[in-house]
């Protein structure tokens, strides 16, 4: 089997075992149902607010120490908060564990970018990435289906939410193991430099001596015991002015800063539609509907979801020619099926207005997340990612703070969906905007070279 495959099984089976948490489908039932009775306002505006305010901690010290660790730790670290966060919910929880979870929670979900840099930094091949993406994207597809056909079942049978929850800390359990048994990516060339300013090595090949420079792949090759002969830890000061150079480099990359844009401001408001969705479904069945059916949901969009991730991972589309215009109508859809959500009365065309958004989405960030990692160089990938994650968890503390929290002005679940709808729709014509500079200065770039070349052509005759 090529490597590349293995390296894509270890982390599917990874994210699979990630992903059991058949408690999600029904979180917000369990806390309602609990001994303290807390309501849907204070579950909005006093505990689910805190896991945004820590987020961008979490996030900037996971994407700085992620490549330095070599990624394996933070696969750990992520299993392990997984653990504690759900045990925290366990009997009677107050005010302060519930905010306690919410922070464990918000890091077990900050360090997620580990397992796609795991992955880009042992696949060599960067023309495998769009499949490699798309087959790990699906196993988080599967194992979000199979939790949500499961809790489902269980609910059916009127099996209590609390034995959801262990289930739950019995997947993070299984994680963390599974985590501790995965191969560590064994160099990492971020915060190392070469003893000398060039390493030459001299082969006899017979009759010649043939000299040659170590480059990347021979590198990672290298047994641990020759790194300390070859390479050193660089100083603090070496290792900023390193982050920079390549934050520089990545961002002045047209593709990588476009793609890097739909992928934060996308993200920022997909987090907000998952995170608070379970509250609009029970606010529409305290208006009478009583049929919820959030696990057999969730595993519907996760299995449409995969299937379309899948199809699209083999699909090798001219994304620098039609990304801008794809971007464009993506964004403007999903703030059309966020519009109809936020007015509708009817559970069940809640249900499928989310499952239409959740797929287009899953979609999109499958090939964003691919075309970025296309164009960046090895061992960056975590600070990019991770950047780009950091930038869609601050437009997640402005929503909190200016929408969901009311400190400029109230507004009820209804209404904080039809301002996420604005939101993408806000994004539609950015990215048409976009769309339509590139193509203008792809025109006038195509005039000019035509003219050079006429001119060349008319010389020479």
């Amino acid at each position: 089997m090529e490597s590349w495959k293995k390296v894509c099984i270890i982390v599917s089976v990874y994210v699979i075992l990630r992903e059991f948490r058949p408690i999600d489908p029904f979180i917000i039932k369990y806390l309602r149902f609990l001994p303290e009775k807390y309501t849907i306002r204070t579950l909005r505006e006093e505990v689910y607010p805190m896991s945004s305010y820590v987020s961008v901690l979490f996030i900037v010290i996971i994407f700085l120490i992620t490549d330095y660790l070599q990624y394996k730790p933070i696969i750990i670290l992520n299993g392990l908060s997984g653990i504690i966060s759900y045990s925290l919910l366990l009997g009677s929880p107050t005010i302060i564990l519930l905010k306690l979870s919410q922070i464990f929670l918000m890091l077990f979900r900050a360090a997620e970018v580990a397992h796609y840099t795991y992955m880009f930094a042992k696949i060599k091949n960067k023309d495998q990435y769009q499949i490699a993406i798309s087959i790990v994207k699906t196993s988080i597809m599967i194992g979000k289906c199979s939790c949500g056909i499961i809790a489902q079942v269980l609910i059916s049978y009127n099996i209590s939410y609390e034995y959801l929850l262990y289930l739950s800390i019995l997947g993070m359990v299984l994680t963390t193991i599974w985590s501790l048994i995965m191969p560590p990516v064994k160099f990492s060339l971020y915060f190392y430099k070469e003893k000398e300013s060039a390493l030459d090595l001299f082969v006899n090949d017979s009759k010649n001596i043939i000299q040659t420079k170590i480059n990347e792949s021979t590198i990672i090759n290298l047994h641990k015991k020759n790194i300390k002969k070859y390479f050193i830890k660089m100083k603090c000061s070496e290792v900023i002015q390193k982050l920079w150079d390549d934050f520089h480099v990545a961002y002045t990359d047209a593709n990588v800063f476009k793609w890097s844009v739909w992928w934060s401001l996308s993200l920022s408001g997909y987090v907000l539609v998952s995170h608070y969705i379970q509250l609009h479904w029970e606010e529409i069945e305290a208006h009478g509907e009583r049929n919820s059916l959030n696990g057999a949901v969730e595993s519907l969009t996760t299995l449409l979801s995969a299937a379309a991730i899948y199809a699209f991972g083999r699909v090798n589309g001219e994304w620098e020619k039609y990304g801008d215009i794809l971007m464009a109508l993506v964004a403007m859809g999903l703030g059309i099926m966020l519009y109809f959500l936020s007015l509708t009365k009817s559970l069940t065309k809640s249900y499928a207005y989310y499952i239409i958004f959740s797929c287009a989405y899953q979609i999109m960030a499958t090939i964003s997340s691919s075309e970025v990692a296309k164009f960046l160089k090895r061992n960056c990938y975590a600070l990019i990612f991770g950047f780009n994650k950091l930038i869609a968890y601050i437009l997640i503390i402005i929503f909190t703070v200016i929408i969901i929290e009311d400190k400029l002005f109230y507004s009820d679940i209804h209404q904080q969906f039809l301002i996420y709808s604005v939101y993408f729709m806000f994004l539609g014509c950015l990215f048409s905007l976009m769309a339509f500079i590139s193509f203008r200065t792809a025109t006038v770039t195509n005039n000019y070279r035509n003219r050079i070349l006429d001119v060349y052509i008319y010389n020479i005759n």
